[in-house]
């Protein structure tokens, strides 16, 4: 096997025939591996422009998923390392998002569910007790949908072959889900304004993701809400009480608790 890349719970590493194989880490249990892979096969069979996942392995006692080859390059490196890209990097990828938002996934868990459950299983004292029946009616008022939502979309889920725009993977579709567009964009916002880099991420752009950060998520929102004929900025706004809790339970970046946990206790004061 050849080393590809590191992730927050995988390495990648590329197998003969250009196949792919995705291992994660050894603390991640068995039964999220295969939910990842269900997950995966879900997206690709909704339409969703993804290499497919072909199979789960087991390496050593750790679990994989062996996908197709999607591309030598991501978004972030081909792209965004150049200042005078931000804006067409930004409209770049609020068009792939446009692309699979479209597609219907009515089997994939749902969101709302989701954020309830997730809600409950929080660091100790980020969430009352008596907090989870607000979450639960707040939640209730959200609209539903069948959408598929990646819930981890950002530049570096984007894959390109030799710099081939036109032929884009999106990628790590572990926490896919269904439900309204909005809450995708939601998600993929917060990513955009808070998010720390993942392991692997070279020095250059640790120093320019920071720089540049505001200026590429002002061009992605403006351009984002354009795709959608029904969507304003409001509607996305509603969402973040649900994705702030989707990403402190989805990843448990202990660096970002502190600004989540505040933001869920101001959402939850603002309802």
């Amino acid at each position: 096997m050849e080393f590809l890349a590191e992730g927050r719970m995988s390495h990648v590493y590329l197998l003969k025939d250009k196949r792919v194989l995705k291992l994660l880490h050894s603390t991640v249990p068995h039964e999220k591996v295969d939910d990842e892979f269900q997950r995966c096969q879900l997206v690709a069979e909704a339409g969703v422009r993804t290499p497919r996942a072909l199979g789960v392995v087991e390496v050593e006692g750790r679990r994989g998923i062996v996908f197709e080859w999607a591309g030598d390059a991501d978004l972030m490196n081909a792209k965004l390392q150049n200042p005078l890209s931000v804006a067409s990097g930004a409209r770049f990828m609020a068009e792939i998002q446009r692309e699979y938002l479209r597609c219907e996934a009515p089997e994939l868990p749902d969101i709302k569910a989701e954020a309830l459950r997730m809600s409950q299983e929080l660091p100790e004292g980020t969430i009352q007790p008596e907090q989870v029946a607000k979450i639960g009616r707040y939640l209730s008022r959200l609209p539903a949908g069948n959408h598929v939502c990646h819930m981890d979309f950002h530049p570096g889920n984007i894959l390109l072959e030799s710099g081939d725009y036109d032929a884009y993977q999106v990628i790590d579709w572990a926490e896919a889900v269904k439900g309204a567009p909005e809450a995708d964009v939601a998600m993929t916002s917060l990513i955009l304004s808070m998010a720390e880099e993942a392991p692997g991420t070279n020095l250059l752009l640790r120093v320019l993701i920071p720089m540049f950060r505001k200026m590429f998520e002002r061009h992605y929102k403006a351009d984002v809400l354009k795709s959608f004929d029904a969507m304003t900025a409001e509607r996305v706004a509603d969402w973040t009480l649900a994705v702030a809790i989707f990403r402190m339970h989805m990843w448990k970046i202990e660096s970002e608790y502190p600004f989540l946990a505040e933001l869920i206790q101001k959402e939850l004061r603002a309802i």
